[in-house]
């Protein structure tokens, strides 16, 4: 049982072998080899995760028609990547790069926005300079602090 990752995606890579590569990017057959990794390993405590065993197996023994013949077996390709992702990043505190940085931006970008507003009350004839301050200091703070956690994140190895 421990090697089931590994059979499973060595499995994927038979049956994709003559596959072109920008249709292995663009249904993320990378990203779905690193979520079968990844629920192996939390299988063992998560009970989501051990249910989604069976459906990863199910998916893998068709993936050639998912990626090659549209229809019903890509629609359940489609919706067990998404469930996988979603759920390892919600359980698991797996992020997207760069999740944080792009998040604290627009908190940051939209709280700039707001104070800039209250600056032009106070300066009424200068809103445009107003605005742009208080864009500039929304964003840089928000921006550096998001890229801190992210880089907390790759540290810690917990990038999808």
């Amino acid at each position: 049982m421990q090697n089931w990752a590994i059979e499973i995606t060595n499995s994927i890579d038979s049956k994709l072998e003559g596959t072109r590569d920008k249709d292995i990017r663009f249904y993320r057959i990378d990203e779905f080899k690193r979520n079968i990794a990844r629920v192996e390993t939390f299988s063992k405590s998560c009970a989501f995760c051990a249910q989604q065993k069976i459906s990863i197996t199910e998916v893998v023994d068709k993936i050639d028609e998912a990626i090659n013949v549209p229809g019903q077996t890509r629609r359940e390709y489609d919706r067990l990547i998404s469930r996988l992702s979603t759920h390892i990043q919600k359980e698991h505190g797996f992020f997207t790069p760069f999740h944080f940085s792009y998040r604290y931006s627009f908190v940051g970008m939209v709280a700039g926005l707001i104070i800039g507003y209250v600056l032009i009350n106070f300066n009424p004839g200068f809103w445009v300079e107003m605005l742009s301050i208080g864009f500039i200091i929304g964003l840089i703070p928000s921006y550096f602090l998001g890229s801190m956690k992210d880089n907390k994140i790759r540290r810690a190895k917990k990038l999808m």
